[in-house]
């Protein structure tokens, strides 16, 4: 069944408020996006309670302290649908300051490039954030 153009709107809306919460670092916010049983699947490790998922995002910088990246930013390059989700393709950009997922810092301002899938319930909550990033240029180059 095709996707109606108010159902584009919503999504698009509620995306647009969790990009954000996420880019001005504000945790809280984020996680009030979250529906109380949502998910993060982010490069196919699951974060399937809400500390988990705030616990990945302050891991990555979203917090705007401690994080790998800090400046971090999010850009949506172009977005697509389904019968339940807006699809993302985007960059994440930042200065990777910190190890992450076994990458050490670099130092370097990094793009990474993903594609991410959102599925919002009913009530406006997300419960599931699927998203696969490019980590290659956090190799560090010698």
């Amino acid at each position: 069944m095709p996707i109606t153009d108010s159902e584009k709107a919503r999504r698009r809306g509620l995306l647009k408020a969790h990009y954000d919460v996420e880019n001005s670092h504000d945790m809280n916010a984020i996680m009030a996006t979250f529906s109380p049983d949502g998910e993060m699947l982010y490069n196919r490790i699951p974060f399937t309670d809400p500390q988990s998922i705030r616990d990945a995002h302050v891991r990555i910088g979203f917090s705007g302290t401690d994080g790998a990246l800090e400046d971090l930013h999010n850009y949506i390059d172009s977005e697509h649908f389904t019968d339940d989700e807006i699809i993302v393709e985007g960059r994440l950009c930042g200065k990777h300051v910190g190890e992450f997922l076994g990458f050490e810092a670099t130092g370097r301002n990094v793009e990474l490039p993903f594609v991410s899938f959102y599925n919002f319930d009913k009530t406006d909550k997300l419960i599931s954030e699927r998203v696969v990033m490019n980590l290659g240029v956090l190799i560090a180059s010698g």
